[in-house]
């Protein structure tokens, strides 16, 4: 065995379960209501180089679509403005000529002990598509709150 291999083999067996399990979808369990946001990180290089939507304009889409698509399901937890529990929908956006990659973060947050809001259960994932599927973008929205609520309703 190689001299650092013993170690990083103890480290990740003595890492907790509950430090590995931010995706278990036994963290929604219970949870009956939820305001959203979405927080987005726009390349303004799809608007100035490929004549594509501003931030401002994905950030109001995704917003629609996230709030929509939570609001409109069969079962799916109440929708609250203000509700103390939150679960957001994050991308980040990166330009290459005639392809857009993202990465998605869809969280759930809750106050902790000190009541301060903490991440208690998170999905990511990441995607890219050419130019030509410019449309796409405004489906992130959506993707991160049929990923939530497919969580959701597997725990409640």
């Amino acid at each position: 065995m190689r001299p650092g291999a013993f170690l990083a083999t103890t480290l990740f067996a003595a890492v907790p379960a509950a430090a590995q399990s931010m995706q278990d979808v036994g963290r929604l369990a219970g949870v009956t209501t939820v305001d959203v946001r979405v927080e987005a990180t726009w390349d303004d290089a799809i608007t100035m180089d490929a004549g594509g939507a501003t931030g401002d304009q994905f950030r109001q889409a995704l917003l629609m679509t996230f709030r929509e698509t939570i609001s409109e399901a069969d079962a799916a937890p109440g929708l609250l403005e203000g509700a103390l529990t939150t679960v957001t929908c994050h991308v980040d956006t990166f330009y290459e000529p005639g392809q857009i990659i993202y990465s998605l973060r869809t969280q759930l947050e809750q106050p902790g002990d000190d009541g301060t809001h903490v991440i208690t259960w998170i999905r990511s994932w990441v995607g890219s598509f050419n130019m030509q599927q410019m449309h796409v973008m405004f489906t992130l929205g959506t993707q991160c709150a049929e990923q939530f609520l497919n969580d959701w309703n597997s725990a409640n």
